[in-house]
């Protein structure tokens, strides 16, 4: 749970800094670069929350009497 935590803070820390310098920046390139990049951080992002808690859940089953 603790890693889900602190990678949404993460996330969303990069994703202002890089939001906030492609609108200072104004270019259409670097705005669709910094959009694709920012749709595959959230897409890893979710992707390994989903298997943290699976793996924390069957941790908690393997030990469970």
């Amino acid at each position: 749970m603790d890693n889900i935590i602190t990678g949404a803070i993460a996330v969303s820390i990069f994703m202002a800094f890089v939001l906030g310098l492609a609108k200072s920046i104004s270019a259409l390139p670097f705005a669709v670069i910094v959009i694709a990049v920012c749709c595959l951080i959230l897409t890893d992002f979710f992707q390994s929350a989903k298997q943290g808690l699976r793996e924390e859940r069957q941790d908690k089953s393997d030990t469970a009497p």
